[in-house]
C-alpha cells in the first residue's frame, strides 16, 4: 500500500514537472516571437522612413511630352526625371539642358525648345542682338545672348550660366539678382529686356 501510494505521488510529481516544463517552453517561445516580431517592426519603420526623407519632390516644364510634378530619388539626375516626362519633345534644345545635373527637392526644370525660326529662317533670338521687342531668355539664352544685355559682360554671362547649372532653370526674372555681381540697378537696366 506504502509502495503504491509512493508510485502514485512519483507519477504525480513526474506529471506536475512535466506541464511546468511545457509552459515554461510556451513561455519562452511566445516571448521571443514578440521580440523579433517588435525589432522587425521598428526595422520597418526605419525603412519606410528612410523612403520617405530619400524622396523628393521636383517639377518638370517646357519640352517634354508629360510636363509635371514627379517623385523621385534624391539621388536623381536630370535624365531620370526626363525619362520619368515621358523624353524630350521634338522641339526640345538638349544643347540647353544638363542630363547629368543632380536634382534637388523643389527644383523646376523648364526643358527649351529651340529657337522659333522667322521668315528668312533667322532666330527669333539671334547671337547679339534683340529683336524690337523681342525679350532674351535667361533660362536658354548662350553666352553671347547674354553678353549683349546691357551691362552684362562676358564674365557676367559666365556667372548667370554657372547659377542656372547649379540651380536650374530661372523660376523668376528676379531671381537673377541671387547671380554674383549682378547689382539692383544692373537689374533694373535689363528687367525689361528678359524673360524666362
Amino acid at each position: 500500500m506504502v509502495e503504491q501510494r509512493g508510485r502514485i505521488v512519483f507519477i504525480v510529481i513526474v506529471a506536475i514537472l512535466i506541464v511546468v516544463g511545457s509552459f515554461y517552453s510556451f513561455w519562452r517561445k511566445t516571448s521571443v516571437s514578440e521580440s523579433t516580431s517588435s525589432s522587425e517592426t521598428s526595422l520597418k519603420g526605419a525603412k519606410a522612413t528612410e523612403e520617405k526623407t530619400s524622396e523628393i519632390i521636383v517639377y518638370i516644364s517646357g519640352a517634354v511630352n508629360k510636363p509635371g510634378v514627379f517623385k523621385m530619388f534624391n539621388n536623381a539626375r536630370v535624365m531620370d526625371l526626363v525619362t520619368m516626362a515621358g523624353g524630350l519633345a521634338p522641339e526640345a534644345d538638349v544643347s540647353k539642358i544638363n542630363m547629368a545635373q543632380p536634382i534637388k527637392d523643389g527644383m523646376h526644370i523648364n526643358v527649351i525648345a529651340k529657337p522659333i525660326l522667322v521668315g528668312g529662317g533667322e532666330p527669333v533670338v539671334s547671337a547679339g542682338k534683340v529683336k524690337g521687342s523681342i525679350k532674351i531668355s535667361i533660362n536658354m539664352a548662350d553666352k553671347s545672348e547674354l553678353d549683349a544685355l546691357p551691362g552684362i559682360g562676358p564674365s557676367l554671362a559666365d556667372r548667370i550660366m554657372e547659377y542656372r547649372q547649379a540651380n536650374g532653370s530661372f523660376s523668376d526674372i528676379n531671381e537673377l539678382r541671387k547671380v554674383p555681381g549682378i547689382s539692383q540697378s544692373k537689374f533694373e537696366k535689363i528687367k525689361d529686356k528678359i524673360t524666362l
